[in-house]
């Protein structure tokens, strides 16, 4: 009997129900600093319903790139002419592989601070107002926004 209740205590953890569990993952600090905390759990993206990355063909020219912590990703801005505020653009270094950020809203709005959370997360700002903005992270391994949550600024805070 010892012997078999050992065996089911061994195995316990391979049932398919406890298998599944998965321990989330730990939530990045926010590498600009905001005035509130901005990367509080639960994360939303409703403020961007309609963001997406996309698969660039051909060359694109950008300012200055901001390498990942593992330097597998290059991160850059971008300004097409339907676009002022600029987009976001990605490139994974070893296939020279471009994707683009496109949807976000407040298209005429300057985007920057691009800066990486982690290793997969890139984080920048929006600003929609000169002491409001809005704060987002891209999962660059899963190509798709995670987070945008709205932040004002320390002016805003004391006013």
């Amino acid at each position: 009997m010892r012997v078999l209740v050992s065996l089911v205590v061994m195995l316990l953890p391979l049932t398919p129900g406890r298998a599944q569990r998965v321990a989330p993952a730990p939530v990045p600090a926010d590498p600009h600093h905001h005035a509130i905390p901005v990367h509080r759990p639960p994360w939303t993206t409703e403020l961007a319903p309609n963001a997406r990355v996309v698969r660039l063909q051909g060359p694109v020219a950008g300012s200055d790139f901001v390498l990942s912590p593992d330097g597998r990703w290059r991160a850059f801005l971008i300004e097409p002419d339907d676009e002022p505020g600029g987009r976001v653009c990605l490139e994974e270094v070893r296939s020279a592989q471009r994707y683009e950020l496109r949807g976000l809203p407040l298209p005429w709005r300057p985007l920057g601070a691009l800066k990486w959370a982690d290793t997969d997360r890139l984080a920048f700002d929006r600003w929609s107002q000169p002491h409001y903005g809005i704060h987002y992270v891209l999962d660059v391994r899963h190509g798709r926004l995670v987070l945008a949550a709205p932040f004002p600024d320390a002016f805003m805070l004391r006013h």
